[in-house]
């Protein structure tokens, strides 16, 4: 699986006014671990994912995955938007099987994992229709499956479930649950729900207002296998109340 490692990144736009993105982020991803970054609108967390998916250039300092420099996109780091964007003209079958069918691999070879996505993802009764003709959710569960068919060591995953309706995104919430534990990948997932950190993560990584900086790392010790239906528990809201106050700690020494 794939370690991540972050040391004294930095990340500048350029201009007239030169815009830091990104400050001196240093974190490390073990293997098999679900980090969440959670933080406010603007404070680098899509361009920390972008910068390890090789999409963006970092300014400064070095970035690694499992051990190499990441200088480009690979299919070792798969990346899961907000927007599931499928190929309207193909079906959900063949949606999946983009990667591997574009890298002209034998079919053969891959059939048996796409049979198994879909029983995964839960959409074994639709692997014949066409985008057009599933809810929100059920795109964004293609997607998903795209993005594991090709076996990635990290998944790397943008707000994912941000464009989604309440009840939806909490069945997709159970679904990566139950995907992550049946496979172990090793996940960094961008979101600003706090809820949403807490219920998946082995571990929360607070970042500051631009420039980005990773103000607080915070474990979150709530037993596994978990449930939507946990979101209540005496457990869980007293971890949101602790989260609630380091993110108040961290505004005021960085206001």
């Amino acid at each position: 699986m794939g370690t991540i490692r972050f040391r004294e990144v930095v990340k500048t736009y350029p201009g007239k006014q030169p815009v830091v993105a990104l400050d001196r982020v240093n974190l490390d991803i073990g293997e098999g671990e679900f980090v969440a970054l959670l933080g406010p609108s603007g404070c680098g967390k899509s361009t920390l994912l972008n910068l390890i998916a090789g999409f963006e250039e970092m300014t400064s300092g070095a970035l690694s995955f499992n051990g190499g420099t990441v200088d480009s996109p690979g299919p070792e780091r798969a990346v899961v938007f907000q927007e599931a964007a499928l190929l309207p003209w193909l079906t959900v079958e063949q949606n999946i099987a983009f990667g591997p069918s574009v890298q002209k691999r034998p079919r053969a070879e891959y059939e048996p994992k796409i049979r198994e996505l879909l029983r995964l993802v839960g959409l074994e009764r639709f692997a014949h229709s066409l985008p057009s003709q599933l809810s929100g959710g059920m795109r964004q569960r293609v997607g998903i499956a795209r993005a594991l068919v090709m076996d990635p060591k990290a998944l790397l995953m943008d707000e994912p479930f941000g464009a989604l309706d309440a009840q939806t995104r909490m069945s997709m919430q159970q679904l990566l649950l139950d995907v992550w534990q049946s496979l172990g990948t090793t996940v960094l997932f961008v979101t600003h729900d706090i809820d949403e950190a807490i219920l998946l993560a082995d571990r929360i990584c607070i970042m500051s207002a631009r420039p980005g900086r990773i103000t607080r790392e915070i474990t979150v010790d709530l037993p596994r296998p978990r449930s939507v239906d946990q979101l209540t528990d005496p457990a869980f809201i007293r971890h949101k109340a602790a989260i609630m106050a380091e993110m108040r700690e961290a505004q005021k020494e960085h206001a």
